[in-house]
């Protein structure tokens, strides 16, 4: 992903309505904890401006996949930035978080935190991308970025109890270079027959026809009747995206787009 004045300036507005949401999300949380520690327990730098970060909670936490957490590092005290795990709740109660360099917040916890660190976790708050328990429908997830995080967790949730759907995972990037988790994502790919992994590559020439364009038109070409569609990435691919699914037939109930939270 290029770095833009427009980008930019999305995140920056994002992370302005992540400071005062972490406000309503404390003042909704009744006599429970506003926030409890975490410590790093894995760092990793598997590309340029990227970390994925692993924690431990000293208090188990409990989340669904698709719901975000606000973050905070020792050394930004009092800043916040949303994020959404890239799991389902572990037994040994770990949460990852993939963090991309853009602001702050993230530039601490990509450049600066190490293992043993503590961090701050905030009240978990939806993020209108958890799955219906009710349904049992197809599914089409469709990742910009680190906006693979939350669409990995809800493959792992399906992958829990998969009641016989099947799901299509599509995950974009500029060059296969910039597909930043593709160990995980093989794995995931081996372990499950129901799953279908497609990568995206929207600047890379050399990439298979049917792999070559942005993440939402190769999901188009992937999109069949019945999908409920999951969609997740950096704001820019967001504001767009539910104009392009309508336009691709996917009837607007069946659309699941990030309300503005961050991933």
């Amino acid at each position: 992903m290029r770095l833009t004045p427009e980008l930019v300036a999305a995140w920056a507005g994002s992370a302005r309505r992540a400071t005062a949401a972490v406000s309503r999300a404390v003042e909704q949380v009744g006599d429970g904890p506003p926030w409890w520690p975490a410590q790093v327990v894995d760092h990793d730098r598997p590309a340029e401006g990227i970390a994925v970060v692993t924690v431990r909670p000293w208090r188990r936490l409990t989340f669904r996949p698709g719901q975000a957490l606000p973050v905070c590092a020792e050394r930004r005290p009092g800043r916040w930035r949303w994020y959404s795990p890239a799991n389902a709740p572990r037994a040994d109660g770990t949460v990852e978080f993939h963090i991309r360099t853009v602001a702050a917040v993230s530039r601490t916890l990509v450049h600066r935190v190490r293992p043993g660190d503590r961090i701050w976790l905030g009240p978990r708050r939806s993020t209108g991308l958890t799955l219906d328990p009710a349904s049992k429908a197809d599914l089409l997830l469709v990742a910009g970025g680190t906006g693979l995080a939350p669409l990995r967790a809800l493959v792992e949730q399906v992958a829990a109890a998969p009641a016989g759907r099947r799901v299509t995972l599509v995950v974009g990037a500029r060059t296969l270079a910039d597909l930043y988790d593709p160990i995980s994502l093989d794995k995931l790919q081996s372990s499950y027959d129901w799953l279908t992994v497609v990568p995206a590559f929207s600047h890379d020439p050399v990439a298979e026809a049917g792999e070559q364009g942005d993440a939402l038109t190769v999901a188009l070409d992937h999109w069949r009747p019945g999908q409920e569609v999951y969609l997740c990435g950096p704001p820019l691919m967001v504001a767009g995206s539910r104009l392009r699914l309508l336009a691709g037939g996917v009837p607007a109930e069946r659309i699941h787009l990030p309300d503005g939270f961050g991933v």
